[in-house]
C-alpha cells in the first residue's frame, strides 16, 4: 500500500511540474483566437519580437498581428522606437497569415542597442466568416547587457 500510495505522490509531483514550467502563451476568451504568445530575443543590436497565435478553426480568413509596438527604455521613461505594420508589405508576409489556423512568426528592429530594456505590444487578430476580433498582449521586458 505505501508503494502505490509513494507512486501516486511522484505522478502529482511530475505533474505540477510540468504544469508550472508551462510557456507564457495565453488562452483567451475569444470565439476566433484559442492562443497566443509573444517574446523577445535579442542578437546584438537586433530585437526579435517573436509572436504565434492559433485560431479557433482549422481554416481561419486570416491570423496573425496586425501591429506590433516595439518600445525602449532611456532611464525611466518608455519610447515607441518602431510600429511594425501588416499593412505594410514589407511586413505582411511575416506578420499575417491565410486560410489557415496559426502563425508563427517574428519581425526585427536591427537598430537596437544591445545595453537597453526592450518590450513589445503585439495586436493579435483573427478572422473568420465576416467576423473578427483582436486582442492587445505585451512580452516580457527583455533587459540589455
Amino acid at each position: 500500500m505505501k508503494t502505490k500510495a509513494l507512486r501516486i505522490l511522484i505522478v502529482v509531483i511530475i505533474l505540477s511540474t510540468l504544469l508550472s514550467t508551462a510557456t507564457h502563451a495565453s488562452q483567451t476568451s475569444s470565439a476566433y483566437i484559442a492562443i497566443t504568445n509573444a517574446y523577445i530575443t535579442r542578437s546584438g543590436d537586433d530585437v526579435n519580437v517573436y509572436f504565434y497565435i492559433v485560431g479557433r478553426d482549422i481554416h481561419m480568413d486570416k491570423i496573425g498581428a496586425t501591429k506590433i509596438f516595439l518600445y525602449e527604455q532611456n532611464g525611466t521613461t518608455w519610447s515607441r522606437v518602431i510600429t511594425f505594420d501588416s499593412d505594410d508589405s514589407q511586413y505582411s508576409s511575416a506578420m499575417i497569415a491565410t486560410n489557415t489556423y496559426t502563425i508563427s512568426s517574428h519581425v526585427t528592429y536591427s537598430e537596437g542597442s544591445a545595453s537597453k530594456n526592450y518590450y513589445a505590444i503585439v495586436r493579435f487578430y483573427a478572422e473568420k466568416d465576416g467576423g473578427s476580433d483582436t486582442i492587445p498582449q505585451d512580452t516580457p521586458v527583455s533587459y540589455g547587457s
